[in-house]
């Protein structure tokens, strides 16, 4: 009878290291494959609006800028989202052209008619525990486009972009401008409390 070469003790710890290393190949795999999935980039994200709003019309057609609809990014952390009466400001005279724009436009009508908010869905949405101040990027300059993409482009917004921490570092981490103060070694803070308050 030949001799077992290994003691039990020895041959569990080999079968449990095994077993170990099995699942946490399949665990790896599958988180893998999770966090590496489309929807989980949260990149193409793109909802229906109660209204069809189309930024390749108002932005590009016609050239309104970012600001003049979202001008709260220039003084405050978020860039909101026009009411009804701003939308009014214009539309109370502009009525459409087409049958479709005209249609849209009797939508947001009636919501000015009835005193409703637009419950617009949010495309751009950060994690609650993420501080983010647009009026901070508008003043270093940064284009909308940067973050948002060309929505001038865009019948229905999308994002473009992850807005994952790594995505925003990657753009932090870039080479300082050429104005900035001595002591400045990167494009902005990279320090946790810079976004994480």
């Amino acid at each position: 009878m030949a001799r077992n070469m290994f003691t039990r003790t020895f041959d569990r710890r080999v079968r449990l290291l095994f077993k170990t290393l099995g699942f946490a190949a399949l665990f790896g795999g599958v988180f893998g494959t999770y966090a590496l999935w489309g929807a989980n980039q949260e990149t193409g994200y793109e909802p229906e609006q109660p209204i069809m709003f189309s930024h390749k019309v108002m932005a590009g057609t016609h050239e309104i800028e970012c600001l003049y609809c979202h001008g709260n990014a220039e003084i405050g952390a978020h860039a909101g989202i026009p009411t009804v009466s701003e939308c009014m400001k214009c539309h109370d005279e502009v009525k459409g052209r087409t049958a479709q724009s005209k249609e849209r436009i009797a939508v947001l009508l009636e919501h000015w008619e009835e005193k409703k908010e637009i419950r617009w869905v949010k495309v751009h949405d950060l994690a609650d525990f993420v501080y983010f101040n647009h009026s901070r990027h508008v003043a270093a300059g940064l284009d909308c486009t940067e973050c948002h993409g060309d929505v001038k482009t865009m019948d229905r917004v999308k994002r473009v972009h992850s807005l994952k921490m790594g995505w925003c570092l990657d753009c932090h981490k870039q080479d300082p401008p050429e104005d900035a103060p001595p002591h400045q070694d990167t494009r902005a803070p990279i320090h946790c409390s810079a976004c994480h308050r």
